[in-house]
């Protein structure tokens, strides 16, 4: 079927949605949301005995974690109101009072969709249809988000144009690095190979990070749009979706959309009736620091150990079984499609962003690069009495609250001595001794490291031996300096990203708090407890 065709079908599964006389009631939460199935049932059972006409709809998450399950009521000719907190009790009045009696009224309103607070201040690009639409109907991503127009559009170009497209809009990926992806998708491209793989990296390896379970349960057929297009540019005709293996129901889904796009011919031979053949194969990994690294990747799709090992060219040019392999993460991949989708005016710089910590709100947003640490913290985290932020993953740098306003961006970050990583925001207290906290993130690290080069495996470990005898009292003045000195080396010695960063916590809580260290090796006692 070419595209036209296949919108068409989607027309007539989703008659609801141009239905003037009907209303349209989501709800909106993770998969795993322990109310979930009884507000669906609960609504549905209030429906139809108030005899309204209404569809329910399990949609995926916003991101807004602690106002799930959030209830959103699409009436004709109306803008949607959202409601949060929704219980099973709450159902019956929602209905009444919206559907039937249609009052806006209610102490679990948090506005019409486009003017809740936490919602404006966000720029959704990647997570532009979390919790907007069904995540199991590509009828609904087809026709809500303008779905798979993009690949349409794609296919009709050459494969040199499409990277171009975005070469013009200047894309990075959203991985730690941001490495430009045209430039990546262009070496893939002009590398000669008789086959060519796509991988997109959906392992969420940071424990903070939620951005891969987000986009794969709520929005699947962004990601997988991203990658057909991607696989169509540099000529790849097989692709991985490398994810979490305890992510069942973002798995569930996964196998779902994947099934789907088999029935429309999006995968296959002569995909949207082109030349272009491609499949996609789902791989569970189990997670770690480590895997998360590309090298680790290609690793366990061949059936080995996720250990990064040294490269001597990218894997764009030799990766699996030794052939070119493009990697992007969910987020760039989610980025590709909107581009293609809408145009490149239509979309903006922003990062995914998963607040955690001291904060009130632990919520996934998307804010344009450029916004501050300290925004992110009070405006949506709601934050208090901070002592610092680790920005970046568990091998982010601890930032001051006098430099709270470093704007969130690779380039600035970079300078500042920090990294983007995962782009998680891990806020502390005052109530938190630095000692104490370089120590907890280190402890994970030591167990994180594969073990594979010297600097990484034997620095981690060392560098927690030191700290868990300056916490307990037993350290000497020359500590400090040794932790310094091990720094260093793992900067320079170690193989990957994880034994290069490993060490950007401890150095910069020592140079933020020397004064807790300094009560803990001189004083022998814990700045703060009594």
């Amino acid at each position: 079927m070419n595209f036209e065709q296949i919108r068409d079908e989607a027309e007539l599964a989703c008659d609801y949605l141009k239905d003037d006389d009907g209303a349209i009631v989501r709800i909106g939460a993770s998969a795993d949301h322990p109310a979930l199935a009884d507000v669906i049932n609960r609504f549905q059972q209030d429906i139809d005995k108030a005899g309204v006409k209404a569809k329910v709809i399990a949609a995926g998450s916003y991101g807004l974690y602690d106002l799930e399950p959030i209830v959103s009521i699409e009436k004709p000719g109306m803008p949607a109101v959202l409601c949060h907190n929704v219980t099973p009790e709450a159902t019956g009045g929602l209905v009444n009072g919206y559907l039937v009696g249609g009052s806006e009224e209610s102490e679990l309103a948090l506005g019409n969709v486009d003017d809740v607070p936490v919602l404006k201040l966000q720029n959704r690009t990647a997570l532009r249809n979390c919790g907007y639409l069904d995540p199991e109907n590509i009828n609904e991503y087809i026709l809500r988000g303008n779905g798979y127009s993009g690949l349409a559009r794609a296919l009709a170009m050459e494969s040199g144009e499409v990277i171009g497209e975005l070469e013009r809009v200047g894309l990075r990926g959203r991985g730690g690095a941001g490495y430009p992806v045209a430039k990546k998708w262009q070496i893939c491209r002009d590398t000669k190979a008789d086959e060519k793989y796509i991988i997109c990296n959906a392992v969420d390896a940071d424990p903070e990070a939620r951005t891969a379970r987000l986009l794969i349960e709520g929005d699947p057929h962004s990601v997988l749009e991203g990658m057909l297009i991607g696989a169509y540019a540099v000529g790849a005709g097989r692709g991985f979706v490398c994810i979490n293996s305890g992510y069942k129901a973002a798995i569930k889904r996964l196998e779902k959309a994947l099934e789907q796009m088999r029935d429309y011919g999006l995968l296959g031979d002569s995909v949207l009736d082109s030349p272009f053949t491609f499949d996609i194969e789902i791989k569970e990994i189990e997670p770690s620091l480590a895997a998360g690294e590309e090298t680790a990747l290609i690793r366990t799709i061949e059936g080995r150990q996720a250990i990064p090992y040294l490269r001597t060219v990218y894997p764009a040019v030799s990766g699996l079984v030794g052939k070119p392999t493009l990697i992007n993460n969910v987020e760039t991949l989610s980025h590709v499609s909107a581009i293609f989708q809408n145009g490149t005016d239509a979309v903006s710089n922003n990062k995914v962003i998963t607040l955690s910590g001291d904060v009130a709100h632990k919520y996934t947003v998307e804010v344009p690069f450029g916004t501050t640490l300290r925004s992110v913290m009070n405006d949506i985290g709601g934050a208090a009495d901070v002592k610092t932020v680790q920005f970046g993953g568990p091998t982010g740098c601890y930032f001051s609250v006098d430099s709270l306003d470093t704007p969130i961006d690779y380039d600035t970050m970079e300078k500042a001595g920090g990294i983007v990583g995962s782009g998680t925001v891990k806020v502390y207290d005052a109530s938190h001794c630095a000692v104490e906290m370089a120590k907890d993130v280190m402890t994970y690290l030591q167990a994180q490291s594969c073990g594979k080069c010297v600097f990484c495996r034997e620095g981690t470990y060392q560098m927690l031996d030191i700290l868990a005898d300056i916490s307990e009292g037993k350290g000497k003045p020359d500590d400090i300096d040794m932790l310094l000195e091990l720094a260093g080396g793992m900067k320079v010695g170690s193989i990957c990203g994880l034994g290069r960063t490993a060490s950007n916590p401890v150095v910069s809580s020592i140079e933020l708090f020397r004064g807790d260290y300094d009560a803990h090796v001189k004083e022998k006692k814990c700045p703060k407890k009594p």
